[in-house]
């Protein structure tokens, strides 16, 4: 069965993408947080819309999925920066059973009291990450999920090909699923190539360097065995 190779994104692509979301608005906060989040810890965005606020622990840098997909448990970290980013974002954040949710409408107290704040959806999601890669100038077709792969190459790549951590990171059942990310590493295929070809290039070297000592050692016992 063919696998389609995922879009993945360069560090200074998704760098732009981060920078756009103006976080002294409270939804440009929240955004840049969900942004830096998934590109930190490779989270699905069923991880970051089910995510609740028991569950996020910004001393420790740790997020908990409980039963994601495939039922698995999974502790997700992050940077200082995004630490930074999530801690101004807790602490104006509305009212809501899950961390990242939708914002009041207004900023009337009285509209607010008792006003529950609502799940954020995938749609939400895909459309905020698009806008903002438009704004950036990025003409790749990307999602949320394009974070998601950016970040497991990289990590693949900078992790000297550490295939089981990323594994557990990206909480696939099966390592089967993450070898794609093997697969996508172009220059891990070069290096191998090349290793190959100086292990095989300078065996031959050593084999025609005793072939030659071998004649010339022949060479010396003829002319040993004619002045006898």
């Amino acid at each position: 069965m063919r696998r389609k190779i995922p879009i993945t994104l360069t560090i200074e692509e998704i760098q732009k993408i981060i920078d756009i979301p103006n976080e002294n608005l409270p939804t440009g906060l929240r955004n840049k947080a969900i942004l830096s989040f998934i590109w930190d810890s490779g989270a699905r965005v069923s991880d970051v819309i089910n995510l609740r606020p028991g569950n996020i622990n910004i001393g420790k840098r740790e997020a908990t999925v409980i039963c994601g997909k495939g039922g698995i448990d999974r502790h997700l970290s992050y940077s200082e920066y995004t630490a930074g980013l999530l801690l101004k974002y807790k602490n104006q954040r509305p009212k809501g059973n899950f961390f990242f949710c939708t914002e009041y409408k207004t900023n009337n107290p009285k509209y607010k009291k008792g006003k529950i704040a609502n799940k954020l959806d995938r749609i939400y999601l895909y459309s905020m990450i698009r806008k903002y890669a438009q704004r950036a100038g990025i003409k790749k077709r990307i999602g949320c999920h394009t974070l998601r792969h950016s970040f497991a190459l990289n990590f693949y790549k900078n992790s000297e090909h550490d295939l089981i951590n990323l594994q557990r990171i990206l909480g696939h059942k099966n390592i089967n699923t993450t070898t794609i990310y093997a697969y996508m590493d172009g220059s891990s295929v070069k290096e191998s190539l090349e290793a190959y070809y100086k292990q095989r290039d300078h065996k031959n070297f050593e084999d025609k360097d005793i072939a030659e000592q071998i004649k010339e050692l022949a060479k010396e016992i003829q002319l040993l065995k004619a002045n006898i």
